[in-house]
């Protein structure tokens, strides 16, 4: 096995642990139990280790590196910023949709908090165009 990042917390290891598990990458904890016991020792051991086993290690370093958002993740399209939140419905449009009446609605405004520009994106991404819902 072979050691590929140090964190200063078991938390932190264990959520990039799950990020490569779910990729098939099998990963080793290493520290974990002396760090948890006390956390001024993290920087005497090097933190909590991941290590992973060296025909993996390439590919663990790949998914590391990979952009934090993720693909159907809602972005700005003037920025990129992943900051992004959408308008809430009116009341009257909320009730249509939690119970299943056809909505007119054809978009909806997304506001970025990280530029403060706003854009239109389909109410139902989904949907086909002009087809059936």
């Amino acid at each position: 096995m072979r050691v590929l990042a140090a964190y200063p917390t078991a938390d932190a290891a264990y959520l990039v642990a799950s990020r490569l598990e779910s990729a098939g990458i099998e990963v080793e904890v290493r520290d974990e139990s002396i760090v948890s016991l006390n956390w001024m020792y993290a920087l005497a051991v090097g933190g909590v280790k991941l290590a992973v086993r060296e025909e993996d290690y390439d590919d663990a370093v790949a998914i590391l590196n990979e952009p934090e958002v993720e693909p159907g993740v809602l972005t700005c399209p003037y920025c990129g910023s992943a900051e992004v939140s959408v308008r809430p419905l009116s009341p009257a449009g909320g009730v249509l949709l939690a119970t299943g009446v056809p909505t007119p609605f054809r978009a909806q405004v997304a506001d970025c908090r990280a530029c403060g520009r706003s854009h239109t994106i389909a109410a139902h991404p989904g949907r086909a165009e002009g087809g059936a819902g």
